[in-house]
């Protein structure tokens, strides 16, 4: 194994490969964020002092039946330019997620052609994340639109589960594209939108 495998089969990048080794089926990787990568999370700042480490374990995407984890210890650091004092950014995971962003792409793909549930079950996963994945990716990908051809438009409530919650999804009726996928539901979910809704001055 080695530092250029991992990161050309799971993207992991900004690491250095340590050791591999085998647990009830599962593979887990052990790397090490190399210190050219360890900056400020809120400036973004290279000068930090090293304040402690917080071992994470990540879920990759697998290789066939066999679960694969990344395992690395992340560094907390104090910017002398800011003052500011966090875990640095993972550079192959997305914050507060515990999977890496070559397997969430790796899930919205299945999406396409597989259930929710047949997802979850061939990656091992919950139903929940999956959904989250779909959620996350909706959020990015219809980030606030282009609202003043606006004319008629639809509303609907989506339930994801417990962990997930609602989501509230306004659609515009002619074109049928998504304008707006907020967290929450009643009136209070789409504060902002109607705020932007104003602005653009469209004629709903």
């Amino acid at each position: 194994m080695s530092t250029s495998l991992l990161y050309h089969t799971w993207g992991i990048r900004g690491c250095t490969y340590v050791h591999a080794r085998y647990e009830r089926g599962n593979t887990i990787f052990r790397v090490r964020q190399n210190n050219s990568s360890l900056r400020s999370s809120c400036c973004g700042s290279r000068e930090v002092i090293k304040r402690g480490v917080i071992e994470r374990t990540f879920r990759a995407v697998p290789v066939g039946s066999r679960s694969i984890f990344i395992q690395i210890a992340v560094h907390r650091v104090e910017c002398l330019k800011c003052g500011c004092v966090r875990q640095v950014k993972i550079p192959f995971a997305s914050p507060r997620r515990s999977y890496t962003k070559s397997f969430e792409r790796y899930a919205l793909e299945l999406s396409r052609h597989m259930t929710i549930q047949d997802v979850a079950r061939h990656l091992g996963v919950s139903w929940d994340t999956v959904k989250d994945i779909q959620a996350r990716y909706l959020r990015w990908r219809f980030d606030k639109p282009k609202l003043s051809k606006l004319k008629r438009i639809a509303i609907d409530e989506i339930y994801l589960g417990s962990r997930s919650g609602y989501l509230t999804i306004v659609m515009d009726l002619d074109s049928g594209a998504v304008v707006e996928v907020a967290e929450g539901k009643h009136a209070q979910a789409l504060t902002s939108f109607w705020k932007r809704l104003r602005c653009s001055r469209a004629k709903v």
